[in-house]
């Protein structure tokens, strides 16, 4: 009960407050009632139509021997409620507001065009049975009435309504000053602050002071930076530059003749009507492609959680086939030492050396999912120690320069990607040319708070083609066995790479062949994204 007098009074207030400031030219009681209807609860809506009709008896009670009781009852009926049909409809059948962060605009649309016509048949019946006192003579009732309070109340309704939705869609409890001070600082309000109202402003000074056609050409102007900024920003700049661009015109022709006032109001009415369907069109696409890269994106996170589960997963098999390794080693040498009595020398010579090499393949196999060095030392360790000892293996010399910053903290998916390109990148080169020297460079640093990593390699190409294809090719087979490599070609490092927002670089000389990658460490970015605050999009359907 409490809260229904409280709304009462509140609209009723409200309603006295701006009824001195609302005239037929531009009514704003017209935005008051339809934003009380789009915001305001079912059950409150009785108490507003006893907050509207409260007040209207009063004044319209005053003029009952001036305009007769007839005009004075049907003035007295509140237009809101006239008006709550239409918006039950377009709230139920049109989906006027999808969710509570998303508003229809095609359907806000209709709901005021319908509203206002409702309205004006209403106001023009009225007109029409007005009685005045003898003597003076009758009203004119014109068809053209019903236009111009249509418009007026229409041109009220979409410079009000849409910023009591934007208010309410923005709202959220202890996030209301971080949103304006984001608001303040945004290039929309900076553009139009700085561009758009200096540009209004004069031109609807050259409006007043210009000859008729000057003045009909300057109306029309007026919406072409409104536009711009529109097809710029979306609805929300369509809502700010149409508010400026009716408050400039409707400042400008407020002492013109009826017939005047009336065509400039239905152009704006109508090119205010354009910019928020274009506004609200430009919104659902980017909101749209947005979508598009939050689930790219999302994907890009899924795959390199994958990719980086997937290493934990070999990390975890290496240190399971390392302590294989170690229970094998022993079974084999208690076993033997029990028969080698049995045995003689050769044999168990051959026994111990076939236990040694069942050993070192198994120690291989681990090494080549995830390399000791690495699990104890880091990354680091690996890159120069494991890598250069299969390279020694092969009988090419390796080099390995690792400087810069930041290295050790970078995301440990980021480690894994430097690591396995590293191996997958010597793989390709070796098969690609004949290389007796490979040389690794590796380099961190961090740029306004985001690191990244250089990594480099270089394999010098002989002049001589000593080697055919068929051994370069085994050659490739065996360096990508020991490494664990799966033998990519740039084209899929290239989509590796992608993944951590990097690129590659590849460029060859009769000499070198050089490769290089550049990653960066999404991790922050990643954080920065998933604790910021949600932005609130309007839809149109």
């Amino acid at each position: 009960m409490f809260g229904q007098v409280a709304a009462i009074v509140a609209y009723a207030v409200t309603y006295i407050l701006l009824r001195p400031v609302s005239d037929a030219h531009f009514p704003i009681t017209a935005g008051l009632r339809l934003s009380c209807l789009l915001l305001v609860p079912y059950r409150f809506w009785p108490a507003l139509v006893v907050g509207e009709l409260l007040p209207l008896a009063y004044f319209n009670f005053l003029c009952v021997a001036q305009f007769g009781p007839l005009a004075v009852l049907l003035e007295t009926i509140p237009p809101i409620a006239l008006a709550m049909p239409i918006v039950w409809w377009c709230k139920n059948r049109l989906a006027l507001f999808p969710n509570k962060r998303l508003i229809n605009v095609k359907a806000l649309l209709i709901c005021g065009l319908l509203v206002s016509l409702a309205w004006a048949l209403v106001n023009f019946g009225t007109i029409a049975a007005v009685r005045l006192p003898a003597g003076n003579p009758p009203l004119q009732v014109k068809s053209l009435m019903v236009v111009g309070l249509f418009v007026g109340k229409y041109i009220s309704i979409l410079a009000v309504v849409p910023w009591v939705l934007i208010a309410k869609t923005d709202y959220s409890a202890g996030l209301l000053r971080s949103r304006l001070q984001r608001f303040a600082k945004s290039r929309l309000l900076i553009e139009t602050v700085s561009l758009i109202l200096p540009t209004l402003i004069a031109l609807s000074w050259l409006s007043l002071h210009g000859n008729e056609d000057a003045k009909q050409l300057t109306r029309m102007i007026m919406f072409l930076p409104v536009l711009w900024l529109t097809i710029r920003y979306g609805w929300r700049a369509a809502v700010l530059g149409g508010t400026l661009a009716i408050i400039c015109i409707c400042s400008a022709i407020a002492s013109r003749p009826e017939p005047d006032l009336l065509q400039a109001q239905a152009f704006i009415a109508f090119a205010v009507t354009c910019l928020f369907a274009i506004g609200a069109q430009i919104t659902a696409q980017n909101l749209q492609e947005m979508r598009r890269r939050l689930d790219a994106k999302s994907a890009m996170e899924l795959a390199r959680n994958g990719l980086y589960q997937g290493e934990l997963r070999m990390r975890q098999t290496a240190t399971a086939l390392e302590q294989v390794r170690s229970a094998l080693q022993l079974s084999h040498v208690r076993l033997l030492d029990r028969f080698k009595h049995l045995l003689k020398t050769s044999e168990t010579q051959n026994f111990y050396r076939q236990a040694a090499a069942t050993n070192s393949q198994v120690c291989r196999l681990a090494d080549s999912m995830h390399p000791v060095a690495w699990r104890d030392r880091g990354l680091a360790a690996a890159l120069k120690e494991t890598i250069a000892h299969t390279l020694d293996e092969a009988g090419m010399a390796y080099f390995c320069k690792i400087k810069g910053r930041g290295l050790s903290q970078l995301a440990p998916c980021i480690q894994a990607a430097i690591y396995r390109l590293a191996c997958e990148t010597v793989v390709y080169i070796c098969g690609e040319e004949t290389c007796l020297t490979i040389t690794l460079s590796l380099r961190g640093g961090e740029t306004h708070g985001e690191r990244w990593a250089v990594l480099r390699l270089e394999g010098a190409v002989q002049d001589i083609q000593m080697m055919d294809p068929s051994y370069k090719k085994l050659e490739s087979q065996y360096l990508a066995a020991r490494f664990g490599a799966n033998g990519l070609d740039l084209a899929s490092m290239r989509d590796h790479v992608s993944l951590y927002e990097g690129e590659l670089h590849v460029k060859s000389t009769h000499e070198k062949l050089r490769i290089t990658f550049l990653l960066q460490d999404v991790r922050k970015k990643e954080q920065e994204r998933s604790t910021a605050p949600a932005q609130t999009q309007l839809w149109v359907n």
